[in-house]
């Protein structure tokens, strides 16, 4: 179903949400108010993110269908944050310190939220890296390995994130590895190869469980807001405010640029799609989209 407004408000909203990010890291610079690393920052800045997530998830795929994507991912990422915690499973030995805030099972919530946003960004903006077909089909192993393949993707833009907001996080010492890491280890030791393996690894689950469950709606909801403007943005506002935060108040170009290598090309790739692949927005928006737009263009 195509409705060109819809979306349009919580995109608003998103592109505010960004730009106010993007200007208090800016001041926080010219300012010296280190904002970025307070804990108010991190909760508004996380929390604004995930009203859009939960906004743009019911228009597009209902409540029910957005509260079990939400939920789902949210315990799989806790319980992984959990076992690594306590365990030094999936993502090597370490722990958090107090910085983050209100922790359960030595798992600050807000450490376990912030998967929220940018594992969804990961899981929509894969729909523009790889336009398909793939709609609602009883067989749930037909739809596999398109799944599969599509929730690689994911895993990969997930993990694209982390690559620079691990350093950040260590230099800043919201986490401590206890072994430290061959990973940019002059900033406090490093962080682990385990660490991305396991973001990939845990990344992959979520997404591979967003694809069963949105391949429930056998009529998505898609407008040039909610398939393309919001996924993009959001995806964009996680690279711009940490590619900030890294060249601002981290002062290290290295990881600002590692940071662009690795989540720029999903960027550049899911623009170059938009712009000069015709039949993969006719995929994203619908049968009829390209047909309607030529109407209206004749019309004008």
């Amino acid at each position: 179903m195509n409705n060109d407004h819809q979306g349009h408000a919580p995109f608003v909203y998103l592109a505010m949400v960004t730009l106010i990010a993007i200007s208090l890291i800016v001041l926080n610079d010219l300012l010296h108010w280190h904002l970025p690393f307070s804990v108010d920052y991190l909760i508004g800045y996380v929390c604004a993110l995930f009203v859009f997530v939960a906004w743009h998830a019911i228009i597009t795929k209902g409540w029910q269908r957005a509260v079990l994507m939400l939920t789902a991912s949210f315990i799989i990422s806790f319980t992984a944050e959990a076992l690594g915690v306590n365990f030094g499973l999936i993502f090597g030995s370490y722990h958090y310190t107090a910085v983050l805030g209100v922790q359960i099972f030595g798992v600050p919530l807000l450490a376990a939220l912030a998967w929220e946003p940018i594992v969804y960004a990961a899981f929509c903006i894969t729909d523009i890296l790889a336009p398909s077909q793939a709609t609602y089909h009883k067989n749930w192993i037909k739809r596999l390995p398109l799944h599969l393949w599509l929730a690689g993707i994911g895993s990969l833009a997930t993990t694209a994130w982390d690559m620079m907001i691990d350093p950040i996080a260590v230099n800043e010492g919201w986490w401590v590895w206890h072994e430290g890491g061959s990973y940019m280890p002059y900033l406090n030791n490093g962080v682990p190869i385990q660490n991305f393996l396991g973001w990939l690894g845990v990344s992959f689950v979520i997404n591979l469980i967003y694809r069963f469950i949105y391949d429930t709606v056998k009529t998505p909801v898609r407008s040039l807001h909610l398939s393309i403007t919001g996924p993009i943005t959001l995806y964009a506002s996680l690279f711009m405010t940490s590619f900030g935060v890294a060249v601002t108040v981290l002062r290290r170009p290295e990881v600002a640029l590692t940071g662009m290598l690795a989540m720029g090309p999903f960027l550049l790739i899911a623009l170059t799609n938009i712009n000069l692949l015709q039949k993969g927005l006719a995929t994203l928006l619908g049968a009829g989209w390209l047909e309607v737009q030529e109407r209206k263009s004749l019309g004008d």
